[in-house]
């Protein structure tokens, strides 16, 4: 029987419409959804979203100076690049979802969209996406894919703990190849976070052997490798390096690979030295690594460098330097090396300074290790400029003391190698801008060689001002050579930038080289520069007396950064002892000495360590330090003294005040006799001095004024002090002082003198007569202010004849302000730095041992002690202690908020973090509470 052809197509129509039915579950509609789904929508999506990512890895440029990341980096600019690709993604794969229901490509599907948006950043969506496709999916191999990115965009999120907790769920998951090794790299970017080197290796190691894709692997081998080998465990980097080497990587792979296992490998002999050494100069010499030779000679100083071969490590630094490679932030890390040399193994701090100052412009600001070197950079740019204080003034001191013949003579001489100096530099000026001409008009000749010869141009044809990278470099090694200069004319003599460590010449030509008046004979500029020179030498007595006082502040601040930055305890008694020979008054005496005293008490060398016990009990038995000495801990326990301290002060002023002097000496005499060491002597003893105008004659007065400027040089009540002795010499010069006391009916402050400034409340005491008008006018109105601590003015109290005087904790407790528990803004010896979180919460698992890795990575020159204590129910208080300046203390904190501190990623977890002085510390504990402490540290710090 013959079929119509019609009937057979229309039937042929209908079983298709049928299939294409989205609510038809037979093997038909099955079978053409699931095919439609995959190929129309699926696979174009996964394509291009493969072709993004490879994209994403091509562009990448590693730093490998630095550890490699293991994903490739996304921000907002790569997000930009490959917007609309990706919405083409997203795009693609919503067709599936959209039209094709019931295929089993729609969990794929959202996948891609997940990853998608978080190529985009747009992780809150991507989350949910991924969140979602776990629900859906009846796949598990696509909800173990969708919880593995899910985790990736959580520690994107800096959300750590959610993406602890998926790894943890994905630990009781057995998973297919793919799934495990981005589960293993994700844990790996997981620990990177939380600083935990063993984990990451850990879960690096287990990834490699899920790969397919051989490049992939190489990366993650290198990345292994090179923590393998900052771990010190050079024979397990030495097999990964060998194995990436085995299986022809990337060019750039391969080259490093090359270099670094010279670094770890075995050097058991002169055979091994030299078979590394001659392997290097093969890798120099090759034409294939002529961008790379700056790298090249790095490696080859670190080489000579693990050999304690200082100097021929600083030779291949300067011959790195010198080339133009293509690395980027080579110099600074080669800067940073042999600011290090000079630092660590040499001991030239002035050579170190100039290195860390050109490592620091030029060191990439993300690097974790950026702030510990910034800091070593201020540290040892203090200690230069201490340093060359103290060879200028010598050295200007010197030629003072010359002869005038011979100052003449010497100084003719520097004026005249100065001149030659000059023309010799003018005529190298003019040798370069010759050949430079030289060098365009052959380029403008043969048109195609303008690249090789034009110093205008990289490379790539690139003009050279359009080249941020080639200018920054330029610009970095220009400050390095030449210092930061302003652009101005003949900028190379006006002032020599660089330091080259030449301590004799630096003693010899103190003097900055100034260009010469070439519209002067040169006698007249000879001339005209002499006398420039003499007015910088100190000829006169007051120009002497103040160099020399340059020299003993630079000395002592010179042993401090010795003694307490560089560690460096023999040159820092060099210097302290230096500065005692030489300005055996000086202030600073007893501080220098309790310095000596600890440092030889820590060489176990208990001789000279009593010699400067006895000294500061004999010399300064009254001094902190001397109590210092017998109890270590004293400061700790004279703060909590400084309390009641400031309580009697408050309570002398205001009797001061209400013009009960009686009274208020005797509350002065009792806080000096019971509290000797507070931290307001200075204050006290202008208050006695102010009661002595109301109360003796004015000899006793002057007398007090003299001892005040005497005994503190330092205090903020100089100036007071000092306008007061005027106000009183000038009384004197007019013979209206009085002879004799005030009378018991002298007007009192809040009487007839009120409106009047302190200065000439107290003229109208010493003066035999006080005029109708206000004699004496100045500016000085901050004498109430400064040495008062309150502002609370007590009722007028009737002094008795005899006075019961309360105790120094009655007389707290009866005070009405200020409150002795108020936190205070005053300097500090110590500063704690405080972590409240909830207790045994696991983002805060094992925080002090991570605060010990911390500290030791960017606080290592501190000895910081960490202790733990229950602060309230579910609260648990981290304490790091002791630091004695409060610009360091509040650095610590602000380092809190980066990447590398222990809470630094911590998310979605309320907790708490500030510093506080050690006296305040003790007020904390007491009242334990953190909102009234958090709302001072905010408003004073």
């Amino acid at each position: 029987m013959k079929h119509n052809p019609t009937y057979l197509l229309i039937l042929l129509v209908a079983l298709l419409l049928g299939a294409c039915s989205v609510e038809r579950n037979n093997p038909l509609s099955k079978t053409y959804h699931n095919t439609t789904a995959r190929y129309n929508g699926y696979f174009l999506a996964r394509e291009k979203l493969r072709a993004i990512e490879e994209a994403l890895q091509a562009q990448m440029q590693y730093d490998y100076n630095q550890f490699i990341p293991i994903y490739p980096t996304i921000d907002s600019t790569t997000a930009k690049a490959a917007a609309a690709d990706l919405e083409d993604v997203v795009k693609k794969a919503s067709f599936p979802i959209q039209y094709h229901k019931n295929s089993k490509w729609i969990d794929d599907s959202y996948i891609l969209i997940g990853r998608a948006r978080y190529y985009q950043l747009d992780f809150p969506d991507a989350a949910r996406t991924f969140k979602y496709t776990n629900t859906i999916s009846k796949d598990k191999d696509a909800r173990h894919e969708a919880l593995v990115w899910l985790m990736r965009t959580y520690l994107q999120m800096g959300e750590l703990d959610n993406a602890n907790q998926v790894s943890e769920l994905l630990r009781r998951e057995r998973l297919n190849k793919d799934n495990a090794r981005e589960l293993y790299l994700a844990r790996a970017q997981y620990h990177r976070f939380q600083g935990d080197t063993a984990a990451v290796i850990e879960n690096l190691a287990l990834s490699i052997p899920n790969f397919e894709e051989k490049d992939a692997q190489s990366r993650v081998r290198f990345a292994l490798a090179q923590l393998y080998q900052a771990t010190n465990q050079d024979k397990e980097a030495y097999k990964q390096y060998s194995k990436i080497l085995r299986r022809n990587p990337p060019y750039d792979l391969g080259f490093f690979s090359r270099l670094y296992i010279g670094q770890v490998s075995e050097l058991s002999d002169e055979q091994d030295q030299e078979r590394i050494a001659g392997f290097y100069e093969k890798m120099l010499k090759d034409e294939k690594n002529t961008e790379y030779k700056d790298k090249i000679l790095y490696e080859m100083a670190q080489f000579e460098l693990r050999k304690q071969n200082f100097d021929k490590a600083l030779s291949f630094l300067q011959q790195s330097l010198k080339e133009r490679g293509s690395l980027p932030n080579q110099k600074a890390y080669s800067y940073l090396l042999a600011g290090k040399i000079y630092f660590d193994h040499l001991g030239k701090y002035d050579m170190a300074q100039a290195y860390y100052d050109s490592a620091v412009q030029a060191y990439p600001k993300t690097a974790p290790e950026y702030e510990a070197v910034a800091e070593r950079r201020d540290v040892l740019t203090s200690f230069a400029t201490q340093y060359n204080t103290i060879q200028t003034q010598d050295s200007l001191q010197r030629i003072a003391r010359m002869s005038e013949a011979d100052r003449m003579a010497f100084l003719q001489q520097l004026v005249q190698q100065q001149e030659e100096e000059a023309q010799k530099l003018a005529f190298a000026q003019q040798q370069a801008q010759l050949k430079s001409q030289n060098e365009r008009r052959r380029s403008s000749i043969n048109p195609d060689d303008a690249v090789a010869f034009n110093p205008t141009t990289n490379s790539a044809g690139v003009w050279y001002f359009d080249n941020p990278a080639a200018m920054a470099s330029a610009r970095t090694e220009f400050i390095r050579r030449w210092g930061d200069r302003p652009l101005q004319d003949f900028w190379r003599t006006r002032s020599r930038g660089e330091n080259n460590g030449d301590q004799q010449q630096l003693a010899q030509q103190p003097i900055i080289l100034t260009v010469p008046d070439t519209t002067l004979s040169a006698e007249a500029r000879a001339e005209a520069q002499i006398q420039t020179y003499l007015q910088e030498i100190p000829l006169t007595t007051v120009a002497m007396q103040r160099s020399e006082k340059m020299v003993e502040e630079a000395l002592f601040t010179l042993g401090n950064i010795y003694n307490q930055n560089l560690k460096n305890a023999e040159k820092a008694t060099e210097t302290y002892e230096q500065l005692l020979q030489r300005f055996p008054n000086t202030e600073h005496a007893a501080e220098t000495y309790y310095a000596l005293y600890l440092i030889y008490g820590k060489a176990n060398n208990d001789a000279q360590k009593q010699v400067y016990y006895n000294k500061i009990k004999q010399q300064f038995p009254n001094s902190s330090f001397a109590q210092l000495v017998d109890d270590a801990d004293f400061m700790s326990k004279n703060a909590a003294e400084n309390l009641k301290a400031h309580a009697l002060y408050d309570l002398a002023y205001t009797y001061y005040q209400d013009g009960n002097y009686k009274l208020a000496q005797q509350v002065v005499n009792q806080l000096v006799s019971q509290y000797p060491h507070s931290d307001i002597q200075d204050k006290t003893a202008f208050l006695e001095l102010m009661i002595t105008a109301r109360t003796k004659e004015p000899g006793v007065l002057k007398a007090q004024l003299e001892q005040f400027r005497k005994d503190y040089p330092t205090s903020s009540l100089q100036a007071n002090a000092g306008k007061l002795l005027e106000t009183y010499t000038s009384l004197e010069q007019k013979n209206l002082l009085r002879k004799e006391a005030p009378s018991e009916t002298a007007p009192k402050p809040k009487e007839a003198t009120s409106s009047l400034t302190p200065e000439e409340k107290v003229s109208t005491v010493i003066a035999s007569t006080a005029p109708a008008q206000p004699s004496i006018k100045t500016q000085l109105d901050t004498t109430q202010p400064a040495v008062a601590d309150t502002t609370v003015k007590k009722p007028a109290v009737t002094a008795p004849d005899t006075v019961d005087l309360p105790d120094s904790a009655a007389v707290a407790a009866s005070l009405p302000a200020p409150d002795p528990m108020a936190f205070s803004a005053e300097p500090d010896t110590a500063y704690y730095f405080v972590l409240i979180y909830p207790s045994g919460h696991e983002a805060f698992k094992d925080i002090t041992a991570k605060y010990e890795k911390f500290n030791k990575s960017q606080f290592g020159s501190i000895k910081l002690a960490i202790t733990e204590e229950p602060i309230a129910t579910g609260k648990t208080m981290l304490v790091v202690r002791s630091i004695n300046d409060l610009k360091i203390a509040k650095s610590y904190n602000i380092k809190q908020k980066g990447p590398q501190a222990p809470v630094g990623r911590i998310r979605g977890v309320e907790f708490t973090t500030f510093v506080i002085s050690s006296a305040n510390y003790q007020k904390f504990m007491q009242k334990k509470d953190v909102e009234t402490y958090q709302t001072f540290f905010k408003n004073n710090y």
